[in-house]
């Protein structure tokens, strides 16, 4: 606490700052109030220049009042809120615009789609068993040679073609017999390699060799062949042969000794045979016919034979003079065994009727022997 001052002094005195100057000092006074009235009259300026003070800047000043001016000013600062405003939408929406065009990746390659040529398809077209396709081998070549494993790449080539074939129960499963031919027993035209086979061009009934195609990739086909194993595949350069197309076909049933002959869906021969005996059964299976001749070696063929690429599957050779095994359609000597079990193997049929499919089957039909 302080110690009291024991001095007189004037209560009016409290009241009167320390430092503040003197009341009755005029000059004081007339400066500050001068100062007052100047910057409320700068005040006024500004806001009508578009300045932003306000009265609480101004301590203890008073406001002119002026209407217009109020109005004026106050419509400026509604027109600045607006465009404010607007300002502040534009910004907003250019950073919208730059934000999502930073996402994209600067320089971004582009994609140009453009239509490829399709590769062909390596799944086999299937073609109906009504029609086959025969490989013949050009005149100019005097040596097939057939591969007995597919090309590289096989699986893959194309275009692709499969001609549909019924699955014929092979009687060549029931029979351990050797394959024919072998490289230590060679047949007339026909010769075992060790990586294939190759055959003579033309055959030795004189006629073009021949094969029945069971599917074809790019420039290389599956091939039936006249080898044992009966129904052996191999594969061939399309470049060796000339390919055709017909529909003709021959269906025999072993059990009621029936053949048929057709071209498309047309019979045009229907006929009992001759069939082998059971010591030397016709085989079963998918055959083709590989050659045609009206040279028969004696009058019990009858007028004509039509070899087959098939062989019997319980002889290794046939007859006196050590024959190849191979089974063929004929005619007979004897019409009388007419739908008997009585051949070695081979199908005897009436001359007339050998006579009539020699003219009309071309070389290549397939032949359907079922049990």
């Amino acid at each position: 606490m302080p110690p009291e001052d024991d001095s007189g002094t004037d209560s009016e005195d409290e009241n009167v700052p320390q430092d503040g100057p003197d009341p009755e000092d005029s000059d004081a006074g007339t400066h500050t109030k001068a100062g007052v009235a100047e910057m409320a009259a700068a005040a006024v300026v500004r806001r009508r220049r578009g300045g932003s003070d306000s009265a609480d800047d101004i301590e203890g000043s008073e406001q002119p009042e002026d209407p217009a001016a109020e109005a004026a000013a106050a419509g400026l600062d509604r027109n600045r809120v607006v465009a404010a405003a607007a300002v502040v939408a534009v910004l907003a929406l250019l950073g919208w615009l730059l934000f999502v065009r930073s996402d994209e990746p600067a320089n971004a390659p582009t994609t140009t789609v453009t239509s490829a040529a399709p590769a062909p398809s390596t799944d086999p077209q299937v073609r109906p068993a009504l029609v086959s396709q025969v490989a013949t081998a050009k005149p100019d070549v005097s040596t097939v040679v057939v591969d007995q494993q597919p090309p590289i790449g096989w699986d893959t080539m194309g275009p692709a073609v499969m001609w549909e074939a019924p699955e014929l129960p092979a009687s060549q499963e029931e029979f351990d017999r050797a394959a024919l031919p072998r490289e230590d027993y060679r047949i007339e035209g026909r010769y075992k390699t060790p990586t294939g086979w190759e055959f003579s061009n033309p055959t030795p009934f004189d006629q073009p060799f021949t094969m029945l195609v069971t599917e074809q990739r790019g420039d290389w086909a599956e091939v039936l062949m006249p080898v044992r194993p009966n129904g052996t595949r191999g594969y061939i350069d399309t470049s060796q042969v000339d390919l055709s197309q017909h529909d003709y076909r021959v269906e025999l049933d072993l059990s009621d000794r029936q053949l048929v002959a057709y071209q498309g869906n047309d019979v045009i021969m229907d006929t009992l045979v001759v069939i082998g005996k059971d010591a030397t059964r016709t085989p079963t299976g998918r055959f083709y016919v590989t050659d045609k001749t009206d040279e028969t070696p004696s009058s019990f063929y009858g007028s004509h034979m039509l070899p087959l690429n098939g062989y019997s599957e319980q002889l290794d050779r046939f007859g006196e003079d050590d024959g190849v095994p191979v089974i063929a359609m004929h005619g007979t000597s004897d019409p009388s065994l007419i739908g008997q079990a009585e051949s070695n193997g081979c199908v005897r049929m009436p001359n007339e009727v050998v006579e009539l499919l020699y003219d009309q089957l071309p070389v290549g039909t397939q032949v359907e022997i079922r049990a």
